[in-house]
């Protein structure tokens, strides 16, 4: 095989693992939504109509597939929030409510990859799903700080009120149990959360 022929085989190799990839991610959401007691690697496999031996190569387990699509949703999140043009509170509300929709499709997924350990126990440990939900949330909470007057020292509690208040087991709750809108959620999480701040800094937002 000529060098132009290995290389256009190895480009389509990796188009065929990228597709791959999206394939079985794509089936994750419908089996774990419909299935979430008794989902299985091969059950996922068998919907994406793949072998269950290509789906091991992608992902060594259920919850390694887990993990990987919620990477996902969350960088989608965080290149929803920089394609905004958006500031300070107006930005972390225009977050909050892509991240209230996105529950509405990946929610039953995202929940199936509950931590033990605390949010902050993880960050200062280096997990590396922590780190990737601050890279989407910290700008946006950064805005909420400077729209209330508040020290960039004050960022870890944001982000730990935060991640208590926007729960996705949380958002779901409200969207189907209590049957709130999407926008109706927005606006009362949020405002939970700037008197959250308020009450934990002791200064009037």
């Amino acid at each position: 095989m000529t060098a132009p022929d290995e290389q256009r085989a190895r480009s389509a190799d990796r188009s065929d693992a990228r597709r791959n990839r999206k394939r079985l991610l794509d089936a994750a959401t419908h089996v774990l939504r419909t299935e979430p007691a008794t989902a299985t690697m091969q059950s996922i496999a068998q919907r994406a109509a793949l072998s269950q031996a290509t789906a091991y190569r992608h992902f060594s387990s259920l919850d390694a597939l887990v993990v990987a699509y919620n990477e996902d949703v969350v960088e989608s999140l965080r290149e929803h929030g920089q394609r905004s043009k958006k500031t300070g509170k107006e930005l972390f509300e225009h977050v909050v409510a892509r991240w209230v929709k996105l529950q509405g499709v990946h929610g039953p997924v995202i929940v199936r990859d509950r931590s033990r350990r605390g949010f902050l126990e993880r960050l200062r440990s280096g997990d590396p799903f922590a780190l990737r939900i601050c890279a989407a949330w910290d700008a946006p909470l950064r805005g909420v700080l400077a729209d209330l007057g508040l020290p960039e020292q004050w960022l870890e509690t944001a982000r730990f009120l935060h991640n208590v208040l926007f729960d996705p087991r949380e958002i779901i709750d409200l969207t189907k149990a209590a049957g709130l809108t999407e926008a109706a959620v927005v606006r009362r999480l949020c405002d939970a959360f700037y008197a959250a701040l308020q009450g934990w800094t002791g200064r009037e937002c």
